[in-house]
C-alpha cells in the first residue's frame, strides 16, 4: 500500500462516495491541488498557504474496511502529507478535529495537542 497523488478526474467520485457515507461532502473546487490517496482505502489533503503554515484536512477512509486496514491506510496518507509539507518548506502543519482517535493518531505522527478549545468559523464568499 503506497499513497499516490490525488488526481480529481480519477479519484473524486470515490472520495465523494466515502465522504457521503460519513455524512460529509466536498466539491471539487473546495479541495486543494495537493492530496494523497491509497485507492480503495483512504485519502487526505494538504491545504497550502502563502505563509510558513499549512493544514492537513479532509482525511477520509473507505467504509467497510477493518479497523486495522483503515488505520494503516490513513497513517500512510498522513505520513505522505507530512513528507510533502516538509519538502515544500512549510514550518508548521496544523489540523483540527473533534475526535479523540484523530488526536491519538496525530500524536503518533509527531503532532502536539493544543488545548484551549477553539471554534471553527466559515463564511461563504460566493
Amino acid at each position: 500500500m503506497t499513497p499516490i497523488p490525488y488526481v480529481p478526474e480519477l479519484h473524486f467520485a470515490q472520495l465523494q462516495e466515502w465522504l457521503r457515507f460519513w455524512n460529509d461532502a466536498v466539491t471539487p473546487e473546495t479541495l486543494p491541488q495537493t492530496g494523497f490517496i491509497v485507492p480503495g482505502k483512504a485519502a487526505g489533503f494538504l491545504y497550502r498557504t502563502d505563509s510558513s503554515l499549512a493544514m492537513i484536512e479532509t482525511l477520509v477512509a473507505a467504509p467497510g474496511l477493518s479497523k486495522e486496514e483503515r488505520s494503516a491506510a490513513v497513517d500512510l496518507v498522513v505520513a505522505a502529507i507530512c513528507e510533502e509539507s516538509t519538502r515544500l518548506g512549510f514550518q508548521l502543519l496544523v489540523g483540527y478535529t473533534q475526535l479523540d482517535a484523530v488526536v491519538k493518531r496525530a500524536e503518533r505522527h509527531g503532532f502536539i495537542y493544543v488545548e484551549g478549545g477553539f471554534h471553527v468559523i466559515a463564511k461563504r464568499l460566493r
